[in-house]
């Protein structure tokens, strides 16, 4: 539930920054004048919003980011399951390019992509694909900021689920790694990204590697959670980027490279699976807008949250609020905390976050 507070938090940080975007207007409007709804999940015993309009945004709605990756690494997870029952294996393929402060971001997504296309095309890399026994592959495009580590700027790069049928030694992994490096490392120079060195430019992870990873804190989500989860080393992911001007709204520096990031990577896919790759295992293709939007078919509906109270949630900024008591204390709680609202839309009561507070907690204590 923290973090659920949180989500909305930022994505509050998101809707300021990006004032026009149709993350401003995300879980806040209602869809086509309907009531707005509130469900729980009967397997999860969560609860969430119907009714609302979705951004469906993975790279600027922290809200969104969090119910779209949670379906992404279900449906890899699934294939991953799948492929190795069938007696293949899964590799993590990483590449990343050469940094510095000095980069414009959307410069350097450019020169990325031309460098990763050639690579993709050639024929010394397919030939390394083919001895792997490759069938496929998911990308996955992410990026943090060293702003607070190293300060080397934009650190866009990708991972790779590399689907192949060979379960190779360590000789053999490093052989595949130094014939890709050579690759990777001519496609970047020849895009202007100068050099990437070995140690940091490429990671090839066997099966056993990749394992021991989904083990201790999952492949699945380094693939689809790596943009939403906390950076490592002091490098800031975009999301990190928002925690920074919740805590601080004078760091114009973090508000003015979250409004970088959201303009470069808008329009951009976060997974992409290489052809036929969700049909062989019989994944169904969905938007991201279509998942932000789905209502679980395990919940219920627990009521209904009229025009004017929903304009009094919005007014307290107790959207987050409303969630955990239904999750927790039911709809009578939602009913009788929306009641204490009735009128702050009116200006009835000047909005304190201490008493919205305060009445919360009594409701959740069972008190009156």
């Amino acid at each position: 539930m923290a973090r659920r507070v949180e989500r909305f938090a930022l994505q509050s940080v998101a809707r300021d920054i990006l004032p026009d975007s149709r993350t401003a207007k995300c879980l806040r409007i209602r869809a086509y004048d309907k009531d707005v709804e509130v469900w729980k999940s009967k397997e999860h015993g969560t609860a969430s919003y119907g009714g609302l309009q979705t951004c469906g945004s993975v790279w600027t709605c922290p809200v969104c980011a969090a119910k779209i990756a949670e379906r992404r690494r279900l449906e890899i997870q699934d294939a991953m399951a799948q492929h190795r029952a069938q007696g293949g294996e899964v590799h993590l393929l990483t590449l990343t390019t050469p940094h510095t402060r000095f980069d414009a971001l959307e410069e350097l997504l450019a020169r990325q992509t031309k460098a990763l296309q050639a690579f993709l095309r050639d024929r010394k890399v397919k030939q390394v694909f083919t001895e792997m026994g490759y069938q496929g592959q998911i990308r996955a495009w992410e990026g943090t900021h060293g702003r607070k580590a190293t300060n080397n700027g934009w650190h866009p790069h990708f991972h790779f689920l590399q689907f192949v049928l060979v379960k190779a030694d360590a000789a053999q992994l490093m052989d595949w790694k130094t014939r890709l490096y050579l690759r990777w490392d001519a496609y970047c120079q020849k895009a202007g990204l100068g050099s990437p060195s070995f140690a940091h430019g490429i990671d090839l992870q066997d099966g056993q590697q990749a394992s021991n990873y989904v083990s201790k804190w999952g492949l699945e989500d380094e693939m689809t959670k790596a943009h939403i989860k906390k950076g490592k080393a002091g490098g800031e992911t975009p999301f990190d980027l928002l925690r920074s001007v919740l805590a601080d709204k004078e760091d114009k520096q973090a508000f003015a490279l979250f409004a970088e990031f959201a303009r470069c990577f808008k329009g951009k896919r976060q997974l992409s699976w290489s052809n036929g790759l969700k049909a062989r295992f019989n994944q169904v293709e969905k938007e991201d807008q279509e998942l932000a939007a789905e209502i679980e078919d395990s919940a219920e509906l627990l009521g209904q949250i009229l025009a004017d109270q929903w304009r009094d949630v919005l007014k307290v900024k107790a959207r987050a609020t409303v969630l955990e008591l239904a999750t927790f204390s039911g709809w009578p709680a939602v009913q009788k905390f929306l009641a204490f609202l009735d009128g702050c839309r009116d200006g009835v009561y000047e909005y304190d976050p201490a008493i919205v507070a305060e009445a919360r907690q009594l409701i959740l204590e069972g008190m009156t």
